[in-house]
Order: C-alpha cells, then structure tokens, then sequence
C-alpha cells in the first residue's frame, strides 16, 4: 500500500504524483514486476496504473482517448469502458473511508501536519479494519451506502493538467486496445454496456 499525503490541491493530479517517491520509483523500474502474458494471450505486457485524462500517458500509467478519438473509433470506446470499469475501484476509495471515519465530510479545522497524520492514521486504521472484515464476513467490498449524500463540500476541485504523452505509452495503451477488443480480452458484457452508455 501506498499513501501520498500533504500536497496542494492545485498542483492536479498529474503533478503530485510526478512529485512522488512512487512515481520516481517507477521511472528507475523498482516498482513494477516484469512484464507478464496477458490472461488467454501469448502477449506479454507491463503492469500499469490507470488514471483520468489528467495523468500523462505513459508505459506505466493509461489514460482514456480523448472523446473525439472513442467517438469516432469503437475499439477506442471499449478500451476507454474497460479503463473506467478499473478506475471505479479506486474512484471509490476516498467514499468508503468518508463513510467509516465521518471526520471527512466535513472542513477539518486542524493545523496542516495534524490533518496529514488524521489522514494517514485514517488509511492505515482502514486497512487493518478491511483485513478484519474480510476475516470475519469473507466478503471483499463493504457495502457502499447509497442514500449517504457524498463528502462534496469538503473536497477542492483539481485542475486538469495531462502534460505531454510519452510514446512508450502510446504503444501500450494500444496494445492492451487491441487485447480487449480481441477474442482472448474481451468480456461478454462489454458491447451491451457501451451501447447503452452511447444512447
């Protein structure tokens, strides 16, 4: 697990994750394992993070095509769906922790190092409560309330900033394209579901 706490919200994402130990991790090759095949393929692809069109594109981070580009190119469509599928989980994350430590639904008027410690005593206090409610229900998602209104006044908007693409990223994004528009990565839902998100 990896927690990056006290940067500006007007950095953006991109920024504060290219600040980050894990990020420069990464670019000496110390994060990742090696390349492996890809489930049903003799294609051999490396590990990679996913993100929103905020992040660069690079071999180890994907991001979505651009609208324009999935409008006018199906299997850029299935990839971007794919991606968003995966995204979800992590979308999630900050939703679960506001709805087991309520502290986060609101402003928190603390000095700055004290909210960095609530923030990360709250990560690690919600793992170690995960590991146990998988111990005791052996259920691996809580249930996510859906009639709590989410923490929205307590969050700043981060602005979006890609920076530019890096080449290696291109030709992973499109072979892991291809891979999930192919008999062995497709999955049978895929098409139902980004017919209905067209309409």
């Amino acid at each position: 697990m990896y927690v990056d706490i006290g940067a500006y919200g007007k950095e953006g994402d991109s920024g504060i994750f290219t600040k980050s130990s894990l990020f420069k991790r990464i670019q000496q090759g110390e994060y990742f394992p090696d390349c492996s095949k890809l489930p049903n393929s003799e294609q051999s692809l490396p590990y990679v993070h996913v993100g929103d069109e905020a992040f660069r594109l690079e071999p180890h981070m994907m991001r979505p095509y651009t609208r324009g580009e999935a409008r006018n190119d199906y299997e850029k469509t299935i990839f971007n769906y794919r991606l968003s599928r995966a995204r979800r989980r992590s979308e999630n994350s900050f939703g679960l922790l506001s709805q087991i430590f309520r502290v986060f639904y609101t402003p928190i008027a603390l000095k700055t190092e004290t909210v960095d410690n609530l923030v990360l005593s709250a990560c690690c206090l919600h793992n170690l409560l995960r590991n146990r409610y998988l111990e005791t229900t052996n259920n691996y998602y809580y249930e996510f309330d859906n009639s709590e209104i989410p923490p929205s006044q307590s969050m700043i908007p981060l602005a979006r900033s890609g920076g530019y693409a890096n080449f290696d990223g291109f030709f992973v994004r499109d072979k892991f394209k291809c891979y999930f528009n192919s008999t062995q990565g497709a999955v049978p839902w895929q098409d139902q579901q980004t017919q209905q998100t067209d309409t």
